[in-house]
Formats: C-alpha cells, sequence, structure tokens
C-alpha cells in the first residue's frame, strides 16, 4: 500500500509517501515540497496541476491532508479551497482521501509525532514535512 500525506501552507506543498503493508512495516518513499503562488490568478489550476503530478508520479492508495481550521479569511483560498480541487481529484481517480485536523496530530498526551517519531528515529522532519508524513503514515493503518 502507498498513502500519500499533503500539508499546505502559504506558496507550499508539502508532500510524504509511505509505503507498506501495515505501519509498523513502512518506509517513507519520499518527501518534497512543491511552490505555488499564493497570489497567483490562476491558483486553482496550480493546485490541480500539482495535485495531478503528485497523483500520477507516486500512484497513491489512498491520499491523506492536514487541514488547518484556525485560520485567516485571506488563508482560505489557498488552506481550504485547494481542498476542494484535492477531493475533486480523488474522486476522479477513485481515490479514497483521509481529512487529519492539526489537532488530530498533536492530540493525546503521546501525540501521533512521537509515535512517528519512535518509528522512524533517523528522520528529522520539522513543521509540515512532518506533518505530511506523519498524516501518510497513518494513512497506511487506514
Amino acid at each position: 500500500m502507498r498513502s500519500l500525506g499533503l500539508a499546505i501552507k502559504k506558496n507550499e506543498i508539502w508532500y510524504s509517501v509511505v509505503e507498506g503493508d501495515s505501519m509498523d512495516n513502512s518506509y517513507i518513499l519520499e518527501t518534497g515540497r512543491q511552490n505555488f503562488r499564493a497570489e497567483s490568478q490562476g491558483l486553482m489550476l496550480d493546485f490541480y496541476n500539482i495535485f495531478l503530478e503528485l497523483i500520477t508520479k507516486y500512484k497513491p492508495d489512498s491520499i491523506s491532508y492536514k487541514l488547518s481550521l484556525d485560520i485567516k479569511m485571506g488563508q482560505i483560498p489557498y488552506l481550504h479551497y485547494s481542498l476542494g480541487v484535492l477531493n475533486f481529484l480523488c474522486l476522479q481517480q477513485s481515490i479514497p482521501s483521509i481529512e487529519r485536523s492539526s489537532k488530530w496530530i498533536t492530540a493525546g498526551k503521546k501525540s501521533k509525532i512521537i509515535y512517528f517519531e519512535e518509528m522512524f528515529p533517523d528522520v528529522s522532519f520539522k513543521n509540515e514535512q512532518l506533518a505530511a508524513s506523519v498524516i501518510a503514515w497513518y494513512g497506511i493503518g487506514e
């Protein structure tokens, strides 16, 4: 199984691809970043092209994405509208999509990040790259 995790921030889409039969038997195939211009007139087309490129390249069995809940009005086009484009592509390609809030990632006494760091001790990701990897890894278990 191959899971693609996505975390978006202004001008950046972080992605992580995790592959394996289960969460305990998985590895990180690749992580990376795609850039976009939040002020672009063709922003939704930019998202469509970026997401389609990632889907075509990695052929994921599922896609997980980080949903940011505490945002400002100006962030809505790139943080929320982009997810509509992503879900449209998932529907077209028959790929299940999994939504994870930022609070889900850090919830509980032992957050998902701690479990991830225990499983992948040699990896030192930060911020959105870490979020994309954590949700991709949990996508293997879905």
